[in-house]
């Protein structure tokens, strides 16, 4: 330990070091300073380390901490902080610079773009892409083809194994009272519908008209499976309304009249117009089966269906479709065991 404060004068007096150390001696009871020097690169100072007991602290064994003769393990203690040291700093110095390459390799597009491309030119160089490739990969044409077919045997097991069905058990037949039920509502409901008709076309000779064969279909969801979603009143109405407006909106495209030639062909639209009508159903959550058949009887229709134009969303797909929902309402809750609609 240090203790005792020179003068003034006997301090300017000292050499420079001296000075120093009884400079110290006048702060801390004892001080230990350690310098760390770069083991790879030689002579640069690379730290300092001071470790010191102030004077404040009056407990003996504070102060005899940093006295070697007192405390042998000290001097272990110190031989292996200035080996360790050097190690440990140069470690920060290149992980802080490692950090650094890190941060732009990834925010310079250009500067990966680079050292992504030295790896490539590296791994061809050396040969490694030569080595990891097989020596089993098909050279000739016909090994290829065949190579490629084998590669899709996978994909068609899959996919005949799922034509063999889900192994699920099939619904049960009707008995003879949900049959009867079934009868006497369809009768009804397309017997309010062709009288409608009738009127329509034959009494007051209008060129409108109320029935379409894809009706028969909607019939047979709401009276013989009224618990199915796709013959619940949402389905119905907005089903029909998106084939009616693809149906008319496609004869835009295939009809002559309305420009000097067809945009697309018929037997084209055929097969799009429905197709356009059922992804609609499907993405606005109304999937309805008959509303399909409504839009390609609009596309395939005669003149007299066409000559309706958008008036055949109204006559018959929206009038119809409210006068058949009408019919489930009525009939089919006049039946204990039957409920229509599950929802709106």
């Amino acid at each position: 330990g240090l203790g005792g404060a020179p003068s003034e004068d006997e301090i300017a007096r000292m050499p420079v070091g001296e000075a120093h150390r009884m400079a110290a001696a006048s702060l801390f009871h004892s001080s230990v300073a350690i310098p760390i020097w770069d083991l790879i690169f030689p002579h640069p100072l690379t730290a300092v380390i001071v470790l010191y007991t102030p004077l404040e602290y009056g407990e003996p064994w504070v102060h005899d901490y940093l006295d070697p003769k007192r405390n042998p393990k000290l001097v272990t203690f110190l031989r292996e902080l200035t080996q360790s040291m050097p190690l440990a700093i140069r470690w920060m110095h290149a992980n802080d610079a490692w950090s650094a390459n890190v941060t732009e390799f990834v925010q310079d597009p250009r500067i990966k773009a680079r050292r992504t491309w030295r790896v490539l030119r590296i791994l061809v160089r050396t040969g490694w892409v030569r080595i990891c490739k097989s020596d089993n990969t098909p050279k000739t044409l016909p090994a290829k083809a065949r190579a490629a077919v084998l590669s899709t045997l996978p994909f068609w097991e899959n996919y005949l194994e799922k034509w063999k069905g889900q192994h699920l058990t099939p619904p049960p037949r009707g008995d003879l009272r949900h049959t009867m039920q079934t009868l006497i509502c369809s009768f009804g409901a397309m017997l309010l519908l062709s009288g409608l008709h009738q009127y329509l076309e034959v009494d007051l000779r209008s060129d409108f008209i109320l029935l379409l064969g894809s009706f028969a279909a909607v019939i047979t969801l709401i009276h013989g499976a009224p618990n199915s979603p796709y013959s619940q009143p949402r389905m119905v109405m907005a089903g029909h309304l998106i084939g009616a407006v693809v149906g008319v909106s496609f004869d835009y495209l295939t009809n002559p009249k309305f420009g000097n030639v067809a945009i697309l062909p018929l037997w084209i639209a055929v097969a799009l117009a429905p197709s356009v009508a059922t992804a609609l159903m499907a993405f606005s959550g109304t999937t309805h089966p008959p509303a399909a058949a409504c839009c390609l009887i609009y596309v395939v229709g005669d003149a007299k269906i066409k000559s309706l134009g958008w008036l055949y969303l109204l006559f018959p797909c929206l009038l119809s479709g409210a006068a058949l929902v009408l019919c489930g309402l009525v009939q089919n809750n006049v039946f204990p065991n039957r409920k229509y609609p599950l929802f709106w």
